[in-house]
């Protein structure tokens, strides 16, 4: 494979809900602090958002035995909907509270559901560097922020 069907069959495998992409996807969820059902109901989140990434392979470049495969994907703006609910907390901080005190679940809840709401979308530009070892390509690891962006949870506010 070349680098280019390296990185089509890498998100394609996001798209399919590889199992070895859902397994990383467990390990990750088990590191977050959340309720089991939270838990649950993010990964779920990104499933679905996963499952509709589109993707274009824009350019190759080759150097030795080193590749960098620059690519646009369309994914679901997480980050918008995650946004959206921590500027409701600033604004109705006390729809957050229960007894009179800051309920961090009743506010995850409603942070997973404006995410889950959120249908809008996002292009980013990602750049996947590629070793070849024996002559097979190999994707090497991906930095956070294009991880970030494959999720949708990249905060594109700071750039």
């Amino acid at each position: 494979m070349s680098p280019s069907e390296k990185v089509e069959e890498m998100f394609s495998r996001y798209v399919r809900n590889d199992k070895n992409i859902l397994t990383e996807l467990d390990t990750y969820m088990e590191k977050q602090d959340l309720s089991n059902s939270q838990k649950e109901k993010y990964k779920k989140i990104i499933k679905d958002e996963y499952a509709s990434i589109k993707y274009k392979i824009k350019d190759e470049h080759i150097d030795g035995d080193s590749a960098r495969v620059e690519a646009n994907i369309e994914v679901k703006d997480l980050y918008k909907g995650s946004k959206l609910a921590s500027d409701n907390l600033i604004e109705h901080t006390m729809d957050f509270y229960t007894n009179d005190i800051y309920d961090e679940d009743k506010f995850i809840d409603y942070k997973l559901e404006t995410m889950e709401k959120n249908k809008d979308t996002i292009t980013y530009t990602v750049y996947i560097n590629l070793s070849r070892k024996d002559g097979i390509w190999t994707i090497e690891n991906l930095d956070n922020e294009t991880l970030e962006k494959i999720h949708g949870i990249y905060n594109y506010e700071s750039d």
